[in-house]
């Protein structure tokens, strides 16, 4: 096992400043086809504005595109946040320096994790359109963080009306198809990805592609394209964060596909390009688990969530406590959960799938699970949301409607090994133990791709069955 220096803990941000990771949430396509902006001599270590986000990242994946447009580091980020609130106080028009504010937000954002930065891009955009309302760049950001905060209705409404004024536009196609995927429409975003690949072909579109072939049920070609997107990216000249989060997605698919040691490969080349990605250490905190190195997997989740705490990685490291007979410190770990749901409040979008699995996993509050869970299906109708849904209704007694809804989760082939677990213990629900023995068996053998207490449960129900 390779071995990698942790960064040095750090203090938490507050838990309402964060911000859902695993969700693979999407953001852009390559913004250097939109307009750039020019930045003012007045405002130090901020350069063009920085190409969009990597394709169905993370909400939180670091900006995409040539290493010279990225605003730089948290440090650096800070620095021009502050230069160009001080222009923007000195003349209450200065458009540009409003939009520059929104563009630094976002990328802090997706850097740190602070969910209120996504608030504040978000009213420097509403901002600056108000002075200057023909920004094409900034109509895109102000849709990208719709995406971001996992209003895709919106986003998807407002990336329709840029295509209209704007067409052909790979950044703004982008912003289309990311949204379409994520309300369960794959044909039409698949079809988006391939005219941006036929326009803007490159790591972005490639990487978009390897989780529609993940959703397909085709766990090696999503492999491959998410390798292809690496290798791509690399070739473009990005680095840092950037290409960080290409690596990571490389591992993330390997892990996916029953590949732990590629993986841990992979996060490693996340970590060593940038270490302070959240993302990446949880990564290879789960190869880690599902190697067997436990102390090496708390280690890496709590590098995690020194940077970042967010509700999965919180969830894994408790159960990793608990199992390691840390009754207190896995208490902890949940209670943390707990905040984050309260916090989120009634309204909240963002958690509310890690969430609800959080409550129907840890057998917390079944009712409020599957509240969470059909207020995601409202509008996100994807394979993940009918999952979701399904494993709420099987934890509330209503296992028939549980099979209904994963019927629909697995329509498309999708050979995830949660929701292969999930479809094997509601088949036993609804007593049918062939085709549970079938699909535990299945889940199990994508090895590594479940998470410690999933995969227990899941070899515990399929010994269970006669």
């Amino acid at each position: 096992m390779t071995s990698l220096s942790l960064p040095r803990p750090r203090r938490i941000r507050p838990l309402a400043m964060l911000l859902a990771s695993i969700a693979l949430v999407a953001a852009s396509q390559a913004a250097t086809l939109l307009q750039p902006r020019v930045a003012s001599p007045a405002a130090p270590g901020l350069a063009n504005q920085p190409a969009a986000a990597g394709p169905l990242a993370p909400v939180d994946a670091p900006a995409q595109g040539p290493a010279g447009n990225a605003p730089g580091s948290l440090a650096q980020i800070d620095h021009s946040i502050a230069a160009w609130t001080a222009n923007l106080a000195a003349n209450d028009q200065d458009f540009l320096s409003a939009s520059n504010l929104a563009t630094l937000y976002e990328a802090r954002a997706r850097l740190s994790g602070d969910v209120s930065d996504y608030g504040r891009a978000e009213e420097a955009a509403n901002r600056s359109l108000k002075i200057e309302p023909r920004q094409l760049d900034v109509q895109a950001l102000h849709a990208r963080i719709a995406l971001a905060t996992h209003d895709f209705r919106r986003a998807l409404s407002e990336g329709s009306m840029l295509d209209r004024s704007a067409p052909n536009q790979p950044a703004i196609l982008a912003i289309m198809g990311d949204a379409q995927l994520e309300l369960g429409d794959v044909d039409g975003a698949e079809a988006r990805f391939h005219e941006i690949e036929k326009l803007a072909p490159g790591a972005a579109v490639q990487a978009r592609l390897a989780r529609v072939a993940f959703i397909r049920g085709d766990a090696a070609g999503a492999v491959t394209q998410s390798e292809a997107a690496f290798a791509a990216a690399e070739t473009e000249g990005q680095t840092g964060p950037s290409l960080s989060w290409y690596a990571y997605l490389a591992g993330f698919q390997n892990l996916a596909a029953g590949n732990p040691e590629a993986a841990a490969t992979w996060f490693d080349k996340a970590i060593v390009v940038w270490p302070e990605s959240h993302l990446a250490l949880a990564g290879r905190a789960r190869a880690d688990a599902a190697l067997g190195h436990v102390d090496a997997a708390i280690a890496g989740y709590r590098a995690a969530i020194a940077i970042s705490p967010q509700p999965d990685s919180l969830t894994i490291l408790g159960d990793l406590l608990a199992a390691s007979g840390d009754t207190k410190g896995a208490a902890e770990e949940y209670a943390t959960v707990h905040a984050i749901a309260q916090l989120q409040g009634s309204a909240g979008l963002i958690y509310n799938r890690q969430l609800a699995l959080f409550e129907v996993n840890h057998a917390e509050n079944a009712a409020d699970a599957l509240a969470l869970a059909e207020r995601e299906l409202e509008d996100r109708k994807d394979v993940y949301g009918y999952d979701t849904y399904a494993w709420a209704l099987l934890a509330n007694g209503r296992a028939a409607d549980a099979d209904a809804a994963m019927a629909r989760a697995l329509a498309l082939g999708t050979r995830d090994a949660t929701m292969l677990y999930h479809a094997g213990t509601i088949a036993l629900g609804v007593g049918d133990p062939g085709r549970a023995r079938q699909l535990l068996t299945e889940a199990l053998s994508i090895r590594g791709a479940l998470d410690p207490l999933a995969a227990a449960h899941a070899a515990a129900t399929l010994a269970s069955i006669p």
